[in-house]
């Protein structure tokens, strides 16, 4: 089992981001992927959209899916490592949500996991 320790709560935001990041590329999320950095113009935004779209054709597991569609995270297409990635993102996000004053209804709930390890555990160095 993965331990997450010693870690601040920037730096596992910037976990949790990453791992979101190849979650969400390896389902095909690519529009949402776009909208993980907030940062961007208007005229990035949507350059940044065109050209993962553009990608998307390139790959075998999108080319059956409209452009509205992507792949469960559960999906047999979905590598491993991003299945995994995914948990990581989950476990950190559920304890950021514990130690922040946020609406903990999203995340009342262990994560489930859907990758092939254990749930890590997650404690920040402020605990």
């Amino acid at each position: 089992m993965a331990k997450l320790e010693g870690l601040s709560e920037e730096q596992l935001a910037t976990i949790s981001k990453a791992c979101e990041l190849l979650a969400r590329l390896c389902m095909g999320q690519l529009e949402e992927v776009v909208e993980l950095f907030p940062s961007l113009s208007v005229e990035q935004h949507q350059e940044s959209i065109e050209k993962l779209t553009q990608l998307r054709t390139l790959i075998p597991q999108f080319t059956q899916l409209s452009a509205q569609q992507h792949l469960r995270i559960g999906s047999d297409l979905v590598p491993c490592l991003a299945r995994n990635a995914h948990d990581i993102h989950a476990c950190i996000q559920h304890y950021l949500a514990r130690t922040r004053d946020v609406d903990f209804s999203v995340h009342r709930f262990p994560p489930q996991p859907c990758g092939s390890l254990q749930l890590p555990i997650v404690k920040s160095e402020s605990v």
